[in-house]
């Protein structure tokens, strides 16, 4: 009978974790927002001062030549901002179940995989403001 109370107190315990686990989760999803945000921000801003040095080429007399491919670059960080949503809702209904599941094993591939993808439209990105 003396039992039951730490039985208990080792249920309630473990109901919290549980909850705790799907909060942490659920902050990992909104970090994924406010990256797929920032990302589709960034191409939008891109393609928009693509569009100004256009028209800047073809006001000031002798003006540097404009990339034309910086719209093509910030259709493709919107792009990849809408695949990092995408990823990241997937991993939240992965990790979610997983949780429930009591299966969960971190997947890394999955951020080495972004990390590439925006590193290398970041170089391109430096790569053309430097050019």
């Amino acid at each position: 009978m003396a039992d039951t109370p730490i039985r208990d107190l080792k249920e309630q315990q473990k109901q919290l974790h549980h909850v705790s686990e799907h909060l942490a989760n659920e902050r990992t999803m909104l970090a994924w927002i406010r990256t797929a945000i920032a990302v589709m921000t960034f191409g939008v801003g891109i393609n928009r001062f693509s569009l100004f040095l256009v028209e800047f080429s073809h006001v000031v007399p002798g003006g540097r030549t404009v990339n034309m491919r910086a719209e093509d670059l910030g259709i493709a960080m919107v792009g990849l901002g809408l695949l990092v949503m995408l990823g990241g809702t997937w991993h939240y209904i992965h990790v979610a179940r997983s949780i429930d599941d009591e299966s969960y094993r971190p997947a890394r591939i999955g951020i080495v995989v972004t990390t590439f993808a925006v590193l290398l439209l970041g170089g391109t990105s430096l790569a053309w403001l430097l050019w």
